[in-house]
């Protein structure tokens, strides 16, 4: 992934760890390399996620934050929107947006805490390549 200051490369042989919640306006993907260390993570602006024992929905509203692991983060896809971002949605993907990148470090951290703990890199390893 290209912004305008930094490129972000998913090796291959990387994972991603995805987080749902059906009360906030995004969700979040997390990449590790094939050693576990942290690549980046991506959160996407979304509305109406539903989650249920055998499929997760949401409606993806365009714009998307991508966070390097130095803590850089980067608004994507803003140019894709049909009008301008103020607008868009009537202005619930603008203020999810500046909630979302208003509370970025207290929010990011803590799931990357937890996450080295209960999804062990080695464990999620060994189950992704158990059927190669």
């Amino acid at each position: 992934m290209v912004t305008e200051q930094e490129t972000l490369t998913i090796p291959v042989g990387s994972y991603t760890l995805a987080y749902y919640w059906q009360d906030r306006p995004y969700n979040l993907y997390i990449w590790r390399d094939k050693n576990g260390h942290y690549l980046g993570s991506y959160f996407n602006i979304v509305k109406n996620t539903s989650i249920t024992d055998s499929l997760i929905t949401f409606e993806d509203l365009i714009i998307d934050v991508l966070v390097f692991p130095n803590g850089d983060w980067y608004v994507l896809d803003e140019e894709e929107l049909p009008v301008a971002l103020a607008e868009f949605e009537n202005g619930y993907v603008h203020q999810s947006l500046h909630v979302l990148t208003h509370g970025l470090d207290d929010l990011l951290l803590p799931i990357l805490t937890e996450g080295k703990t209960r999804f062990r890199h080695e464990s999620l390893f060994a189950l992704l390549n158990e059927n190669k």
